[in-house]
C-alpha cells in the first residue's frame, strides 16, 4: 500500500518489481489512511510505504523516512531512513531493498520529495535527470485532485521500463490535465491575502485540490520569520485541511502545544513540514490557541 505521491508510488512500483507473484495493490482515496484500529486494508500481511510510522493494525513491512511516532509490533518490520544525512526518501529505501529495480524510479521518488537534492543520492546514479524533472509533476498531480487519475499514474509506473515510455504513452495526457488543473487552482489560491499574527500567518481558502501544502511552501519565505498555515475548506467535505511550513523550531510541537489532546490526522510528518485535518470547530480552536486574529476569513 503505497502513498499516492510520487515518492510513495515509485516506492510501490519498485516493491512491485521485487515480489515474485503479483501482489494486491491498495491505493487509498482522499481522507483515508492505513492507520487506526480498523484500517481500510485487506487481512494478512501488508507493505505500507511512505505513509509514516504510526499504529498499524496489521502484520507486515513499513518503509518510511518520516519521524517514527510508534514502535513497530513484534510482527512488523520497519525500514526507516529518518535521521540519515543526506536525507533520503522512501523510494531510495525501497531501491536498497530491491537493488535490481531501475534507478529512474528511485530518482523520480527522491526528486518528488527532495528536489534536486534527491538526484545526487547514489541510488539515483544513471537516471535521466531532465526526464525525471518533467515526469515528477505529472505523477504527483493526480492525488491533488478530488477524483484524479491515481490509478493511471500507478499503472504507467509499473508497466513501463523507461521513463520516456511514460511521457510517450497516450494515457499520460490524463496526468497532464491533472497537472494543469492543479496549477490553475494554485494560482487562484496564491492570491489569498494572509492574516498575520505575532508568530504565525494564516491563508484560508476553498479549493477542491490539495494545494494547501504548495501555498504554505510558496508563502513561507515572504512571511518569514513567521510560520505559515495554509488552510483549505473544500478539500474534504466537513473538514478543514491545512499545511504548516516555515518559522523556526518543530512545527509539530507548535500544533501539539496549541491542541495537546488532539488525535487523528494532526501534527504528523516532519518537524519543518506538518499539518492536519480537523472539523471546523476544532480548527477554530486551533487558530485561537495559536493567537490568530479573530478577523481571519
Amino acid at each position: 500500500m503505497p502513498h499516492t505521491d510520487a515518492d510513495g508510488l515509485t516506492a510501490g512500483a519498485i516493491a512491485y518489481r521485487g515480489i515474485d507473484r503479483p501482489p494486491q495493490v491498495v491505493l487509498l482515496g482522499r481522507g483515508s489512511t492505513p492507520f487506526g484500529a480498523d484500517p481500510p486494508l485487506p487481512d494478512g500481511r501488508v507493505a505500507v510505504l511512505d505513509w509514516g510510522v504510526r499504529q498499524l493494525a496489521r502484520p507486515g513491512l513499513i518503509v518510511d523516512h518520516h519521524v517514527p511516532e510508534e514502535v513497530p509490533r513484534s510482527d512488523q518490520l520497519l525500514v526507516s531512513g529518518h535521521g540519515e544525512v543526506p536525507e533520503v526518501s522512501t523510494a531510495i529505501l525501497m531501491r536498497r531493498i530491491v537493488p535490481e529495480a531501475p534507478a529512474w524510479l528511485a530518482a523520480l521518488g527522491a526528486y518528488g520529495d527532495l528536489g534536486d537534492r534527491g538526484l545526487v543520492l547514489p541510488e539515483c546514479a544513471g537516471a535521466p535527470r531532465g526526464i525525471v524533472r518533467r515526469l515528477a509533476p505529472l505523477i504527483n498531480a493526480p492525488r491533488r485532485l478530488r477524483d484524479g487519475p491515481i490509478e493511471t499514474a500507478w499503472t504507467l509506473l509499473v508497466e513501463h521500463d523507461e521513463p520516456r515510455g511514460i511521457l510517450a504513452d497516450p494515457r499520460s495526457a490524463d496526468l497532464e490535465e491533472s497537472r494543469d488543473a492543479c496549477r490553475s487552482e494554485l494560482r487562484r489560491a496564491m492570491r489569498t491575502a494572509p492574516v498575520v499574527g505575532e508568530g504565525i500567518a494564516v491563508l484560508r481558502f476553498s479549493s477542491p485540490c490539495q494545494v494547501h501544502p504548495l501555498v504554505a511552501t510558496a508563502w513561507q519565505r515572504r512571511l518569514a520569520p513567521r510560520a505559515v498555515l495554509a488552510a483549505n475548506d473544500d478539500y474534504v467535505p466537513g473538514r478543514v485541511n491545512f499545511a504548516v511550513r516555515g518559522g523556526s523550531g518543530d512545527l509539530r510541537q507548535l500544533l501539539l502545544t496549541a491542541l495537546p489532546d488532539e488525535g487523528g490526522e494532526f501534527a504528523h510528518g516532519h518537524p519543518a513540514a506538518t499539518g492536519g485535518s480537523l472539523p471546523p470547530d476544532r480548527f477554530e480552536a486551533l487558530l485561537k490557541a495559536l493567537g490568530v486574529p479573530a478577523n481571519h476569513p
